[in-house]
């Protein structure tokens, strides 16, 4: 049994790490509320950009663009998006048991952050590339990554492309997520079919056949092509940076849940410590109060 030198070693060590987590804390409270706050700001924005490519898809007539293109292979390119650091609980691990779901011979994987690029190189799968992003994450960034992976479309290196991530439900939950990002195809389908945490509201300005056929014919300047490549090329730079944002907005809810219960537990653990040091330390008292008595009636 420890004495109760050891027992007081061992509360002073649990104290300081409860002080430490509890400090991590508070700092994921503010880290957690600041990012969760830059995704909804994000999404009207998101819903009318998607909302607007929508209506132009209707106009163009039979122009479709090359990263709507549906190839028949299966050559996959999978962006794998995780955290920058750890201390988040199970948030990426249950992302990268998601890999396990691809074709590791057809299969390119793209890491962003940290934690993605460490175990994407443990892992033995077909890793490429990874990119690191900010917090909280930028449009440049964004842009950066979107342009790698659409010119590897184009360049006929892969047939699709995918973005797995942590879909932010809620602070105290968060699942993985896989969004299929290219081909895009017809672009009211792509936003229907994706998560609500990317499209939370449904688009406010999609327009009726009837209404579109009463409008007649858009104008495009200087052409349909150049309009609907900015357009479509914007709308994947920009839901690529709101899926970043939600990433980090799960990263730091989860920390924030994951020290949390950590403060708690060494609390309670300090609890019990220190019950057993003061029983211990009273059946010492009550031994040394017994032996003086004995001692006495003896003399």
């Amino acid at each position: 049994m420890a004495n109760l030198r050891d027992i007081r070693r061992r509360i002073r060590s649990v104290k300081g790490m409860s002080k430490l987590t509890r400090a991590m804390h508070m700092v994921a409270i503010s880290k957690m509320k600041k990012a969760q706050n830059s995704a909804a700001l994000g999404i009207p924005y998101s819903d009318m950009l998607n909302d607007i490519l929508t209506q132009v898809t209707a106009f163009s007539g039979s122009y479709r663009h090359p990263l709507m293109e549906k190839r028949e292979s299966d050559r996959k390119l999978v962006l794998v998006v995780g955290s920058d650091r750890g201390l988040c609980g199970s948030l990426n691990s249950n992302l990268f048991r998601e890999c396990a779901n691809y074709d590791p011979d057809s299969t390119f994987f793209v890491a962003l952050g940290s934690r993605a690029a460490q175990y994407l190189q443990k892992s033995g799968l077909n890793f490429i590339v990874d990119f690191s992003f900010g917090d909280p994450p930028s449009l440049s960034e964004a842009r950066m990554i979107c342009r790698f992976v659409t010119q590897f479309f184009l360049d006929d290196e892969i047939d699709s492309a995918e973005i797995i991530f942590s879909y932010f439900i809620s602070t105290f939950k968060q699942t993985p997520f896989a969004w299929k990002f290219l081909p895009v195809g017809q672009f009211q389908e792509a936003f229907d079919s994706m998560p609500e945490a990317i499209k939370r509201t449904r688009p406010s300005l999609t327009l009726t056949a009837e209404t579109i056929k009463d409008m007649g014919e858009f104008e495009f300047e200087p052409d349909p092509k150049t309009v609907y490549e900015t357009l479509l090329l914007k709308s994947l730079d920009y839901q690529l940076l709101q899926i970043l944002r939600e990433v980090r907005a799960s990263e730091h809810s989860a920390r924030m849940v994951a020290m949390k219960q950590a403060t708690d537990n060494a609390e309670e653990m300090t609890g019990k410590l220190e019950l057993t040091h003061n029983n211990l330390r009273q059946a010492s008292i009550t031994k040394e109060i017994l032996e003086i008595g004995a001692a006495t009636l003896n003399s």
